[in-house]
């Protein structure tokens, strides 16, 4: 495995190797709610976009009881999550269950000794500690906070067979997965491949890298040199903890679409996608992630995330809408 990319001089916060430990112990009871929250994710954030901000990892306790971690960036007394919406679907807090009062209370004293006069939190999903926890005892404890809209995403509760999955869907949009099907089928013998681990080299990173530029003129403008080195380097971090899905949708020796994702705790988590724009009529790319949601629901996932964005076609796979919210905080320091 060799997907390294070199990032910006700057060196991993002693915070971010704490948790790692904490990650790595797993009698501690923290709840680590998202692939985007995990210390390997973060590593990866951090060598690439981390240069113009101070880390602020707060390992909150009370009288030496763990209570939960506020993985934060700082810059002008204003603290964000590490990570950014550009690359980072969603974030949250990592705290012990039932310790969620008790972790608010102290993470706005560790804010207020620490210099920190306002939290800039996003993008929260609703069940996050964040939204149910950190910015109600806030409000109610006389904090200005102010929470808004900011995206959508969308997930699937897989069922136990992909025939069920396929019955939940509207006779429509049945209809027109047979279609696109037969007519991939027509073009010559199909395959979709999810490889993981050793599985992924640099080369299969690179194939991917360029379906996604080729697909769409914004995915071509978004990979920028740098956006590729994160999505170089975020891939070999996630690929070596063991969580990094590649997929690729082949047509004979011909390699037409791919997806990369995230397997974490039982949730399948599609980050992106591409295909080769000669064979869109057909649909390949629509094709390559039912392909991924097929592959998920054989592999007994419990959760497809589509992950954030509007895009049509995930309500038409059959997703869930969940609005995904900013929250801001003053701590009055």
């Amino acid at each position: 495995m060799s997907i390294i990319a070199k990032g910006r001089d700057k060196a991993i916060p002693e915070g971010l190797a704490e948790l790692e430990a904490l990650y790595g112990d797993k009698t501690n009871g923290l709840v680590w709610p998202c692939v985007f929250s995990l210390p390997d994710w973060m590593s990866a954030w951090w060598r690439q976009f981390g240069w113009d901000f101070e880390p602020g990892i707060f390992i909150i306790r009370d009288g030496g009881q763990l209570l939960g971690v506020a993985p934060f960036k700082c810059r002008g007394g204003v603290a964000s999550f590490i990570g950014d919406a550009a690359v980072c679907d969603y974030m949250d807090f990592i705290v012990i269950p039932g310790q969620e009062e008790a972790f608010s209370e102290a993470l706005l004293k560790t804010c207020a000794m620490q210099g920190i006069n306002r939290l800039e939190l996003g993008t929260l999903r609703p069940d996050s500690v964040a939204m149910r926890c950190v910015l109600p005892w806030a409000r109610s404890h006389g904090f200005d906070v102010d929470v808004c809209d900011a995206d959508v995403s969308y997930e699937i509760s897989l069922p136990t067979s992909y025939e069920l999955y396929l019955e939940g869907l509207t006779p429509q949009q049945r209809r027109e997965i047979w279609r696109k099907q037969r007519r991939l089928g027509a073009l010559g013998k199909d395959n979709f491949r999810m490889l993981k681990g050793s599985e992924i080299n640099d080369g299969e990173i690179e194939a991917f890298l360029g379906l996604m530029a080729e697909s769409r003129c914004d995915k071509a403008d978004f990979l920028t040199k740098e956006m590729r080195n994160y999505f170089k380097d975020m891939a070999s971090a996630m690929a070596l903890c063991g969580l990094l899905r590649l997929g690729f949708l082949d047509i004979g020796k011909k390699t037409v679409a791919g997806v990369l994702g995230f397997d974490y705790n039982n949730v399948f988590y599609l980050y992106n996608s591409g295909y080769d724009p000669a064979y869109a009529e057909i649909g390949v790319g629509l094709l390559s992630k039912l392909a991924a949601v097929r592959w998920a629901i054989e592999n007994q996932k419990l959760v497809f995330d589509f992950l954030k964005g509007p895009e049509v076609y995930k309500e038409r796979l059959g997703g869930r809408r969940i609005a995904l919210m900013n929250g801001h905080l003053a701590t009055g320091s």
